[in-house]
């Protein structure tokens, strides 16, 4: 049984790059309950999942390795819980943290540039993603209810701050207000691959709400 659930998790998941973050995020939690059936994560180990998420980096990562592995004031592979519970608490977030199917802290409140200057959105959510060992694997910031102004900024800023750390990254889509406010779907995207880190940014419209999703991700194994 445990096998077919493994199998099941990783043939249906695995395309979801730092899937245990997202699904805790506002958006990834309805898509946690569609696949219920198929990603039984109450019977799998911690273990087992993380060996899943390594698969789904696997098929990403390239032999380059990374100049710097930026996540949101951490340092993956280093930071343990307490360390992001420390950053987290100094500020003034809300944070939960759950031990199923993996190790994770979810943070609710407004961090950074946000504690600077009241224009700019809060970040709804950052999702703190730990490998049974107790390693910061994982780190996804959602913004949600965002215009497409302030998504386009955003991106900006955050494309801005990996280049400049790691050089250019691919992108895809259109990152311009314009073309985010103009349809559902709209997107754009700025993704880097190396062999030991994974950045993506993305921005969407979803349904006239603009999205910003980021994900840094290790892609080291233990």
């Amino acid at each position: 049984m445990r096998a077919r659930v493994l199998a099941l998790l990783g043939g249906t998941c695995v395309g979801l790059v730092g899937l245990i973050g997202l699904l805790h995020t506002p958006y990834g939690r309805p898509l946690m309950r569609r696949l219920g059936a198929a990603c039984p994560a109450a019977k799998v180990s911690p273990g087992e999942v993380e060996a899943v998420r390594l698969r789904a980096v696997g098929a990403l990562r390239t032999e380059v390795p990374s100049p710097a592995r930026p996540a949101v004031g951490q340092t993956l592979d280093v930071s343990r819980p307490a360390d992001v519970t420390a950053w987290a608490r100094a500020r003034g977030l809300a944070c939960v943290e759950s031990a199923r199917p993996s190790h994770t802290i979810t943070c609710e409140g407004s961090v950074g540039e946000r504690a600077r200057d009241a224009r700019v959105p809060p970040v709804d959510q950052i999702v703190f993603a730990f490998a049974p060992d107790g390693r910061l694997v994982s780190v996804d910031r959602l913004r949600s209810r965002l215009s497409a102004a302030e998504a386009s900024r955003l991106f900006g800023q955050a494309a801005d701050e990996l280049a400049t750390a790691l050089g250019p990254g691919r992108l895809a889509g259109d990152a311009t207000p314009d073309y985010l406010a103009s349809g559902s779907m709209h997107v754009a995207r700025l993704a880097y691959r190396f062999s030991d880190y994974l950045a993506t940014v993305t921005a969407m419209n979803i349904a006239g709400r603009v999205v910003m999703h980021e994900q840094y991700e290790s892609a080291r194994g233990g």
